[in-house]
Parts: structure tokens; C-alpha cells; sequence
């Protein structure tokens, strides 16, 4: 038993290293005009996804909130993350989009900031604490909350799907008021991305 654990572990960290060269490759050979899509990024900084364009090119990084500025808080009863910090990432200087550090969640700044349209969150599944590990449990009627101050912003989940990395239409406006909230998957293979749509009460 001990032999067929050690063989698991071999192949998944095969899969898992094959699944970053090739993310690696296809980021060298890509042209400016498509968008580019890298896997989750370790404690070094890099990114989800590569947008095309920026969403929100209105907001000044004069009045972004700093690195360290706690934004909000995200609530997940079905997968017992309770206040978790949110911070504020943009796209480092490759288009990269950054993710913070630890166990956190980030939003997306180029996208709508919360209760005003399409709020994209999103977050570790392998490590730093993986803090979206179990994101694809979410269903339909599961509730998320995200506290902003004293007031709560509650949320139920529409939509749960699997997409290609190349999906960035999920950063993209809505009319709606809604999360989008999305990690790598599978853990330690990361070769696709599970997206969770929750729509404001």
C-alpha cells in the first residue's frame, strides 16, 4: 500500500510539472494580440488569466487601496471559510494578473467592485493555505457573503462549471449584480479552471 501511495504521489507531481512546461511554452510562443493564460501562480507573483483588455481603466492607482489594505471579507459557510481577507490585485508589468499572498482571496481591480456589477474573486487551490481548495463543492443555493465595513453583501450561487483556461469572458462586465469566483482545477493538476457565479439578494 505504502509502494501504490509513493506512485501516486510520483505521477501527480509528473502531471503537475508537465501541466506548468506547458503553460510555460505556450506563454513564450503566444502573440500580443491573443490572450495569453498562465496556471495559478506560486508565492512569486504571476497569474490566472491574461485579459484582453483592461475592464475598468477609470480606476487610478492613486486611489487603489494598498497591497496590505484589506478590502472586505469573504464567507463560504458550505466550505468553512469564515472572514477571510480580501486584498486588491491588478496585472503585473507581463499582464499577469497577481494574487495576494497567504490565505486570501483576491479581486480582480479591472473588474466591478463589489455590489456594482461583475466582482471577480479569486484564489489559491494548491497552496499558500489554498484557501479555494474545495470551490468546486459549491451548488446552486449555497450562500457567500462579503462584509465591507459593517454592511454584508449576501450572494447565492447560480452556476457552477468547468472551463477551459482560455475562458477570460468570465472577467468580463455584466448588467447584473454578481461574484465570479474561480481556481485551477484539478488540485495539483491545474490544467483547467472551476468558475462559481453567485448572484446578490
Amino acid at each position: 500500500m505504502r509502494r501504490n501511495l509513493i506512485a501516486g504521489l510520483l505521477i501527480a507531481s509528473g502531471l503537475a510539472l508537465a501541466g506548468s512546461a506547458v503553460w510555460t511554452m505556450h506563454g513564450q510562443g503566444s502573440s500580443a494580440s491573443a490572450p495569453l493564460v498562465q496556471r495559478l501562480p506560486s508565492t512569486d507573483g504571476g497569474g490566472a488569466l491574461q485579459p484582453r483588455t483592461h475592464r475598468n481603466p477609470s480606476r487610478q492607482l492613486s486611489t487603489a487601496p494598498g497591497p496590505n489594505d484589506v478590502i472586505a471579507t469573504l464567507t463560504i459557510p458550505r466550505l468553512a471559510i469564515a472572514g477571510a481577507p480580501i486584498f486588491e490585485r491588478g496585472l503585473d508589468s507581463k499582464g499577469g494578473m497577481l494574487i495576494a499572498h497567504g490565505y486570501a482571496v483576491t479581486h480582480y481591480a479591472f473588474s466591478a467592485g463589489f455590489g456594482s456589477g461583475n466582482a471577480v474573486l479569486y484564489g489559491h487551490d494548491d497552496i499558500e493555505g489554498s484557501i479555494f481548495a474545495r470551490l468546486k463543492d459549491l451548488q446552486p443555493g449555497d450562500e457567500i457573503d462579503v462584509a465591507i465595513g459593517g454592511q454584508v453583501q449576501r450572494y447565492r450561487v447560480s452556476t457552477r462549471v468547468i472551463v477551459a483556461p482560455t475562458a477570460v469572458q468570465i472577467l468580463d462586465p455584466t448588467p447584473d449584480v454578481r461574484l465570479t469566483l474561480f481556481t485551477c482545477w484539478p488540485n495539483w493538476v491545474d490544467t483547467q479552471r472551476v468558475v462559481i457565479t453567485a448572484i446578490q439578494l
